[in-house]
């Protein structure tokens, strides 16, 4: 039998050297993509090694190859565990942006659903007044002089301005009319006006001396509106319309019609529009729970203001 001669171990160390510096690092995120190549360098000098002593004992080369080639395994294990892991990190970030954007819209439907309940229960709290004689203010509250509600403001006495300061909540609802009782001999100004006051409101009138509230519960969805504040969802449908009216109005007097003022209660802002001889062309969008305030300069004295209605006419897409 022939007896082999004892290995050259230089390059056989090396290539374990390299070998088992690439197995040491092979787990490791990034850096492995240097284990890679070192285990590559290994395993090429563990076969050189080989090769070196094909006549001689192979122990060392042989270890060389086998931690090289565990390294590089360990590695394309390693690297692809850990893409995966990125991956479904990156997925969940994005479904969880798409859920919380869903959340975010439940919750802004949820907050306007609630506000026009809110607008439904103060309607039902309304508590009618008889004939107010006005000395000053009148406060709105549980143990003011109004009760909070939504009412159809008659002025029985007096002809002059309606005015007032909201509670801070709604702030950006602006309370500014001119009314006239039907006494008076005023029909270019409203003798009746939808109001709807909350909690901390305040009313102030000039030249006016009486006013009587009637309580408004229950009422139907119309397309058409008067004078005052309207529910969009409980006084007219949400939707995109043109608008138009019943009444004439006198194109000498250009900017003088209706003004409308479209009041959002999460913005607690008001936006603004307006429809007369010069502005015809008129088109506005409603979103369910927002408040739409109208008032109307009458140019026309043989009809009553009382009879003006702004009409909605919906947009069809």
């Amino acid at each position: 039998m022939e007896k082999k001669n004892n290995e050259h171990k230089v390059v056989a160390i090396i290539a374990v050297v390299v070998g088992g510096i690439a197995l040491l690092t092979s787990w490791m995120p990034f850096i492995n993509n240097g284990s890679a190549a070192l285990a590559l360098v290994a395993l090429v000098l563990g076969v050189i090694s080989v090769i070196i002593n094909r006549k001689n004992k192979k122990v060392l080369s042989l270890v060389s190859i086998i931690v090289a080639i565990l390294a590089f395994i360990i590695v394309l294990i390693t690297q692809s565990a850990y893409g995966a892991a990125i991956d479904s990190a990156v997925n969940n970030s994005s479904s969880a942006d798409k859920t919380g954007n869903a959340v975010t819209s439940k919750t802004k439907s949820s907050k306007e659903a609630t506000f026009l309940e809110e607008i439904n229960k103060l309607a039902d709290s309304s508590v009618s007044t008889d004939e107010l004689y006005i000395t000053g203010k009148i406060t709105v509250g549980e143990s003011g002089d109004i009760k909070p509600g939504i009412y159809d403001l008659e002025i029985t006495g007096g002809n002059g301005n309606i005015m007032g300061d909201r509670s801070k909540t709604y702030s950006g609802l602006y309370i500014n009319w001119i009314g006239a009782s039907t006494d008076s001999g005023d029909t270019t100004s409203p003798s009746v006006i939808r109001v709807i006051l909350f909690e901390g409101d305040t009313l102030d009138f000039s030249n006016i001396s009486k006013i009587k509230l009637t309580a408004v519960e229950n009422v139907s969805q119309s397309n058409e509106i008067g004078i005052g504040n309207y529910v969009v969802g409980r006084d007219i449908p949400a939707g995109t319309y043109t608008l138009s009216t019943n009444m004439t109005m006198d194109t000498e007097f250009e900017n003088l019609g209706w003004d409308i003022g479209i009041y959002n209660e999460e913005s607690d802002d008001e936006r603004s529009q307006s429809l007369n001889p010069g502005n015809m062309d008129v088109a506005v969008k409603l979103s369910e729970g927002e408040i739409i305030t109208t008032s109307f300069y009458n140019t026309d004295d043989t009809v009553p203001a009382d009879s003006a209605k702004l009409i909605f006419t919906p947009v069809s897409n």
